[in-house]
C-alpha cells in the first residue's frame, strides 16, 4: 500500500504567442455560436524523435499564468488521457491537401500531456542554450551577482558602512 498518488493534472505553459482563446464557431446541431481554443506546439519540440513544431491541440481551458507573468498561459490537462496533436497535411508547394470529404487531411499523433510538458522543458534549454542565455535558477544568477558586486567593491576600495556611522 506504498502506492504514491499520481497526479491529477499536468500543467503546460507557453507564451502566449502560441495560444489562440475564445476562437467562435457555429455549432452544426444548434445553429449557436460557441468557441473554442487552440495551442501550437514551438518548433524544436521533439517527442519519440520527432520534431510536433506546428503540431495543434484544443484545450478546454486557458488560463493565465500563475507564475511566469501575463504573457504566458497555462493550460491544464489530465494526466491520464491522451492529447492529440494534428497538422495539416500540405502538398510539394505548401497547400494543405483536401480529402474526398472536402476537409484537410490531417497527421494526429497522440502524446500523453507529461510527453508534452518534458518535450517542453528540453526544447526551451535547447533555446537557451543555442541563443546564449543562462540557463542557471533566478537563484544562482542573484547570488553570482552578489558576489561580483562584493568583488568589484573591494578593489575599488570601497567598505560598506557600519550601523552607527563609522
Amino acid at each position: 500500500m506504498d502506492e504514491k498518488p499520481r497526479k491529477k493534472n499536468v500543467y503546460l505553459s507557453f507564451h502566449k504567442n502560441f495560444v489562440r482563446e475564445g476562437i467562435p464557431y457555429v455549432d452544426k446541431n444548434t445553429g449557436r455560436t460557441k468557441t473554442f481554443n487552440q495551442v501550437t506546439i514551438p518548433n524544436g519540440t521533439i517527442i519519440d524523435g520527432k520534431d510536433m513544431g506546428g503540431y495543434e491541440f484544443s484545450p478546454l481551458y486557458v488560463n493565465e499564468s500563475r507564475f511566469r507573468g501575463e504573457n504566458w498561459r497555462d493550460i491544464p490537462l489530465l494526466a491520464d488521457r491522451e492529447v492529440w496533436l494534428q497538422k495539416s497535411i500540405l502538398d510539394p508547394e505548401g497547400n494543405p491537401v483536401i480529402g474526398e470529404d472536402g476537409k484537410r487531411l490531417k497527421d494526429t499523433v497522440k502524446v500523453m500531456p507529461q510527453q508534452i510538458k518534458e518535450a517542453l522543458t528540453e526544447a526551451r534549454k535547447a533555446w537557451a542554450a543555442e541563443h546564449g542565455r543562462d540557463s542557471r535558477s533566478l537563484s544562482d544568477r542573484a547570488q553570482g551577482a552578489e558576489r561580483t558586486s562584493r568583488a568589484m567593491n573591494q578593489a575599488n576600495g570601497y567598505r560598506p558602512r557600519t550601523p552607527g556611522g563609522r
